[in-house]
């Protein structure tokens, strides 16, 4: 009788179960038997239902404030991080009004000059002392011709022949003698442009009557006498000097007469 009552509870849980499964949750439950009786051995637990189906995603909802801004984050080694980089240069703003004048600053140390530096500032002070010696000197001729290599130079003033050789020689030149006919009429034309009559060059015969050298005492390659000069008149024409025709005289050397100079340009 017990071994009955045990199977029979057995097949009521059975039952039960299947009731479940096929008839859902609203199924009634079962009835336990009214007589009394020791419970039976449960039984083996059934398989797992089939999952039941998703639900359906809910809409994304607002926004949230936004939060504040937080600390700088630290690095693996708890420092701070470095700072990024830098963002572009902002518009230039505009110009302030000039600040105060500051203090004034304290006297320096006397400088020193070393010695090659004053030996050339005296080199210098002494060669432009030099050019304008020559400057100087220059202004004191009023008509210049060049021709060829060669420069002629009228002085302002009139002077013995003695007197214009030093005034050429102290300006670095020599008193001009044509060597041929275009030096010879450029020497008459500047003699004609300061309304002159005659001029002296440099030629002379004081060594030897008749014989005239250059003032280096050497022979004259080129001649342009004028008819029946040199007379040597009265025994004291030894110099030599040239018309505004061209033509040469000799001349007493003690007379003032027209300079002109020459030199290599």
């Amino acid at each position: 009788m017990a071994l009955f009552s045990q199977i029979f509870t057995a097949l009521l849980l059975l039952l039960q179960l299947d009731l479940h499964l096929f008839g859902g949750s609203e199924a009634a439950a079962p009835q336990t038997p009214s007589c009394s009786a020791s419970a039976g051995v449960p039984g083996t637990p059934g398989h797992n239902g089939a999952p039941g189906r998703d639900g359906r995603d809910g809409k994304d909802g607002a926004a949230g404030p936004k939060g504040e801004k937080g600390e700088p984050g630290l690095s693996v080694h708890g420092h701070q991080g470095k700072a990024g980089p830098a963002g572009p240069p902002g518009p230039t703003g505009r110009v302030g009004p000039p600040g105060p004048q500051g203090p004034k600053g304290v006297p320096g140390s006397p400088g020193s000059v070393s010695n090659d530096l004053i030996t050339s500032l005296q080199s210098e002070v002494q060669a432009l002392k030099a050019r304008l010696t020559v400057a100087e000197k220059i202004l004191s001729f009023s008509t210049f011709r060049k021709v060829g290599q060669k420069l002629f130079l009228m002085h302002r003033t009139e002077a013995t022949f003695d007197r214009g050789q030093k005034l050429c020689t102290d300006a670095g030149w020599t008193l001009a003698v044509p060597r041929k006919e275009a030096e010879n009429k450029a020497l008459s034309e500047m003699i004609a442009q300061v309304a002159a009559s005659h001029a002296y060059i440099g030629a002379t015969d004081r060594e030897k009557e008749g014989q005239f050298v250059d003032v280096h005492k050497a022979p004259l390659t080129f001649t342009k006498w004028k008819n029946g000069e040199p007379n040597n008149n009265n025994g004291s024409e030894h110099c030599a000097g040239i018309y505004t025709s061209g033509e040469w005289n000799d001349f007493n050397c003690d007379i003032n007469r027209k300079i002109i100079c020459e030199t290599e340009s």
